[in-house]
């Protein structure tokens, strides 16, 4: 298993084996020069300007792309955070209503919806501990169910999701479908028009960096929505004393962008999404099954509790373990030079388009060490 891209494209992966895309992805060195010509532009007055601002519809363009989309439906906000507070801030509940998560979702995902319980709202948990079967998401969705809120990938098992079957469970009663695609998006298809609405940081599997995430409104099916807050960048345009005096929202996802984007963060973003794109999604994910698959099956061999699904269909770039030790067990591999990722009583390794069917062995040769040293 070749990688798809060199090593030396990358900062920091020559000298080690990276698994650690899910938490961070090493710095494309071309992000470099992709700074110096916004630290050129930001420095040359409004015509700067202006080319920064064409740089971000150039890579609101990409990441629409990505998710295949139009570019007016995609938004670059700060965060998945962001764009999931300014959901749930958009929404009215009554006494009774519910959204749907899993109790392994991200807290991104999760407390933006606790926060709307004092209007009677039930945040309804399917699942426990690290277990939630396929269809449980689904069956616990009723004729109350205002929202579905879900990982594409969970951050903490690595599992991927059916995003069709979830969002025909969603819609059949009217609900809004929020996915979260901060484990996805980079790495396998992303479906975005199963959804109501798609957040995504670019930190991760997009080669991007932090302060600046992507945002897709489904215009079709949700023609009348807008946030319930607003700044200059999200109006429509407007001169005179009207700009000043009255707010009307864009007629396009830049609805969601309040203020100054990251201006620096697009032309990361932008590189970082070229370079995505010009390997080929489908590509990528074929790679990472292949790498993740012999990855899973070696760790499974060394006796330890994976928490990911066997079945290509069910997983994407991460495979995760259950470890009590995470953090020595994280030590432990950093010591023979491979890097993974640990939280939440689980241990992370993720492989990305740079990886290697030697990376993989590594890893795991690893492992076997670590698991000699801090037993089962």
């Amino acid at each position: 298993m070749t990688a798809l891209a060199p090593k030396a494209d990358f900062i920091g992966v020559e000298e080690r084996v990276h698994l650690a895309a899910g938490g961070e992805t090493p710095f494309l060195k071309s992000h470099v020069e992709a700074f110096t010509r916004y630290a050129l532009d930001k420095s040359a007055g409004l015509p700067g300007r202006e080319r920064q601002l064409a740089m971000h519809e150039r890579a609101r363009a990409r990441a629409a792309e990505l998710l295949g989309v139009r570019a007016d439906e995609v938004a670059f906000i700060p965060s998945t955070s962001d764009g999931v507070n300014m959901l749930a801030g958009s929404l009215d509940f009554a006494p009774g209503d519910n959204v749907v998560l899993e109790s392994i979702e991200f807290p991104s995902d999760v407390y933006p919806w606790l926060l709307r319980r004092d209007t009677g709202l039930e945040v309804r948990f399917v699942g426990g501990g690290f277990d939630v079967a396929p269809g449980d998401l689904e069956a616990a969705i009723d004729e109350r169910t205002r929202v579905v809120a879900v990982s594409h990938v969970s951050y903490l098992t690595g599992m991927r999701h059916d995003l069709r079957a979830i969002s025909e469970a969603a819609h059949r009663v009217g609900a809004i479908l929020s996915v979260d695609a901060s484990h996805a998006l980079g790495v396998v298809p992303v479906e975005a028009r199963l959804a109501d609405f798609v957040f995504s940081c670019t930190y991760k599997w997009q080669l991007g960096t932090t302060g600046i995430a992507v945002g897709f409104w489904n215009r079709e099916r949700r023609p009348e929505w807008a946030p319930r807050v607003a700044g200059w960048m999200s109006a429509a345009p407007a001169g005179g004393e009207l700009r000043r005096t009255s707010f009307e929202p864009r007629d396009d996802a830049m609805r969601m962008t309040l203020g100054n984007p990251s201006l620096s963060g697009a032309y990361v973003v932008d590189n970082g999404l070229r370079y995505l794109l010009d390997v080929g999604i489908e590509r990528i994910e074929g790679h990472v099954i292949d790498l993740t698959g012999r990855l899973r099956e070696g760790l499974v061999e060394l006796g330890l509790d994976v928490l990911t699904p066997a079945e290509p269909e069910r997983r994407a770039g991460n495979v995760c373990i259950a470890r009590a030790d995470g953090p020595a067990f994280l030590r432990g591999l950093a010591e023979s030079g491979v890097l993974v990722w640990e939280a939440d009583g689980r241990v992370r390794y993720s492989a990305h388009l740079y990886n290697d069917g030697e990376d993989v062995e590594r890893a795991l040769d690893a492992t076997r060490r670590v698991v000699g040293t801090l037993g089962q």
